[in-house]
């Protein structure tokens, strides 16, 4: 094979191709001995275009959420259920169901609040029935005024393969004992004509 800069240089076309490594299928999983296959730079251009588009905005306005006691796991709940997406939906008691592979953006944002001088220890994590998925996150930190509430805000991105289609997942918060008994989502009523600001909100986004 000659060397690579003794070719000629040439403006590249949709129609031509190039080598590479095939990593994972089309549904995320791993290739055996990663082969080298062609690409055209049709198929790459697609690819490159691709964009998260939202599925669906989540979320709960009751007044208030969270553990009943130190070291009880409360499953999150984000208001109705919604199943307008084909890819992926929520029932009434927060649980995500995966319908289609792909990759999805989630975002959990929650309003902590616990009372004046308590050190609240919070843990909130992402469960799929059988284990964790991802990081703990951690809230910790002493109350300065009862009515504070902390903005807590938690980004994934979760890659679903042909072995997680219809498989779920759920958001569960703790308060660990490490810290108070302390801890729980509140919505915020605002006081103008503006709608209430959430205790808890999920948003899911799937590259398309």
């Amino acid at each position: 094979m000659a060397i690579i800069y003794s070719y000629p240089t040439l403006t590249p076309q949709l129609g031509d191709k190039v080598l590479g490594s095939n990593i994972v299928d089309a549904s995320g999983a791993a290739v055996t001995g990663n082969p080298t296959v062609q690409y055209t730079f049709t198929d790459i251009k697609t690819l490159v275009d691709q964009q998260f588009i939202e599925q669906f905005t989540a979320s709960s306005t009751v007044a208030s959420q969270g553990p009943g006691a130190a070291n009880t796991v409360h499953q999150i709940e984000f208001g109705p259920a919604n199943s307008t997406s084909t890819s992926v939906t929520i029932d009434v008691n927060g649980k995500v169901v995966w319908l289609k592979t792909g990759t999805y953006y989630v975002t959990q944002e929650y309003y902590l609040q616990g009372t004046q001088n308590n050190v609240l220890y919070s843990l909130f994590r992402t469960y799929d029935g059988s284990a964790q998925v991802g990081a703990t996150h951690v809230e910790n930190y002493k109350v300065q005024e009862t009515a504070d509430k902390t903005r807590v805000v938690i980004n994934q991105m979760i890659n679903i393969t042909d072995a997680m289609v219809n498989g779920y997942h759920v958001y569960q918060m703790i308060r660990d004992s490490a810290g108070a008994n302390d801890g729980t989502l509140y919505k915020i009523a605002n006081n103008n004509t503006w709608t209430v600001t959430p205790s808890a909100q999920l948003t899911i986004s799937k590259l398309i």
